[in-house]
């Protein structure tokens, strides 16, 4: 059901070093097919911080904090993840805060 609504476009970026600094992602990436809501609003990072997220974004791919989705021209840093099932436990999207 939730393939009907990604009509969007993003290159999904994985984190390959974080030992480094700055952080590394892998380019060039992988396009991957998503639906991306601007939306202003408060989320916890794997620090337990809440930091500010500008979009929602869902998709099937398994992303992960500190990805990147590259979308419109610009990388996004994924800040959180959540993952959304249905009554039988199955996996259906997630949905990433950047």
């Amino acid at each position: 059901m939730i393939r009907d609504y990604l009509n969007q476009t993003a290159v999904w970026k994985r984190m390959v070093s974080q030992g480094g600094f700055p952080p590394v992602a892998e380019e060039p990436g992988t396009p991957v097919r998503v639906r991306w809501e601007p939306r202003l609003r408060l989320v916890r990072n794997t620090q337990g911080e809440e930091v500010v997220s500008e979009a929602r974004v869902f998709c099937l791919e398994p992303v992960r904090p500190g990805d990147v989705l590259n979308y419109d021209g610009r990388d996004w840093p994924v800040i959180a993840v959540s993952e959304v099932v249905d009554l039988d436990g199955a996996l259906q999207y997630r949905e990433a805060a950047v």
